[in-house]
């Protein structure tokens, strides 16, 4: 294969990758669960009358539980992305590439999480939205 100019020395020394990535993706993906727990609860308190779910008040906070539901999807995808790194880890198979993707994914995400997820084209929902952060 023809050479492309990138020293093979250089890349095998000097790797992208985060030191301790899956301890620290294990500690940001139960930080988005309890977030997410905090969510819910708060949409609990808003929508939930005599322990029942009251469609109006729902409807009243439609937005919001578009993002909760938006959030909850996020943490369930941060958990099965945590769940695939450390099995490939446990299997020997959780190479630079693998350690990458996995990287990617989990900032992206927590990156949407603080910055607001995209639920559509026009549609972005963040933490103040769903009652995190009354001040934000």
């Amino acid at each position: 294969m023809a050479h492309d100019g990138q020293d093979l020395a250089f890349q095998l020394e000097n790797s992208a990758t985060i030191v301790d990535l899956l301890e620290k993706t294990r500690g940001a993906s139960a930080a988005l669960k309890v977030l997410f727990e905090t969510a819910r609860e708060q949409m609990k308190s808003e929508v939930v009358v005599d322990g029942k779910t009251s469609g109006k008040l729902l409807e009243d906070n439609q937005d919001a539980a578009h993002g909760l539901a938006w959030l909850a999807t996020y943490s369930t995808a941060m958990h099965q992305m945590q769940s695939w790194a450390e099995k490939l880890e446990a299997d020997g198979e959780f190479g630079e590439i693998e350690q990458l993707l996995h990287q990617i994914g989990c900032g992206e995400y927590h990156a949407q999480v603080l910055g607001g997820i995209p639920m559509s084209q026009g549609e972005i929902i963040r933490l103040g939205d769903i009652g995190l952060l009354k001040t934000a």
